[in-house]
């Protein structure tokens, strides 16, 4: 174990862990109710009809619609890759770069490696996820307007106008929603709330107290 975390914290693959670390701090705070876990941000470029046909995305989002990175919501992506790169880095550091004398070279290699690391990652990342597309399509389309007029339990500690979740049984299955509601009305985690309006531009419920 102790030599885990001394390979863990070694340049390059350090900068991957302190990344990791992040990842899996967001999950389980999202778990706990205490932040809004975003399942419905995927990675959608608009093209308008009148764009030039030869413009390109670039940056990050150009990256991963280059490999196919899409279908699944974009902060389990980043997760995905990040896991993917730390355990890459991880052996490429245990492997090889550990041999190497500690100096410019080391360094130069270690910059390098972690470049290469990121690029590999995302065609990994590509095949890891492809299973996963078609789940989250299904829960996309049957949230779209199948839902509204369904009761929902509150699973995050508050719903306001610009956070919250909660869960609705569906055809059997539990799906997790982003809701929000209005400023007068109190919700907090465990209350039993109604669908009574679904935003398409933002992927969201509008939820009012259950009557009664």
């Amino acid at each position: 174990m102790q030599q885990v975390f001394t390979v863990a914290s070694q340049f390059p693959t350090v900068i991957y862990t302190v990344l990791l670390a992040v990842v899996v701090i967001y999950w389980l705070v999202g778990m706990l109710g205490l932040i809004d876990l975003d399942f419905s941000g995927d990675i959608d470029v608009d093209v308008d009809a009148d764009v030039d046909a030869d413009a390109s995305v670039g940056g990050l989002t150009g990256l991963l619609l280059t490999f196919g990175l899409t279908g699944v919501p974009f902060t389990l992506v980043i997760s995905i890759i990040i896991l993917v790169c730390w355990l890459i880095s991880f052996y490429l550091q245990f492997y090889l770069l550990t041999w190497l004398p500690d100096g410019w070279l080391y360094y130069l290699a270690a910059t390098a490696a972690s470049f290469v690391v990121f690029l590999i990652s995302l065609p990994v990342t590509a095949i890891l996820i492809r299973p996963l597309k078609g789940m989250f399509n299904s829960v996309e389309t049957a949230s779209s307007n199948n839902l509204v007029g369904k009761d929902a339990t509150i699973a995050t500690g508050s719903v306001s106008e610009t956070f919250g979740q909660a869960k609705v049984f569906n055809d059997g299955a539990e799906i997790l929603l982003d809701v929000r509601c209005d400023p007068q009305h109190q919700l907090s985690m465990g209350d039993k709330v109604l669908l009574i309006e679904y935003q398409q531009d933002s992927h969201t419920y509008i939820v009012a107290p259950f009557p009664g």
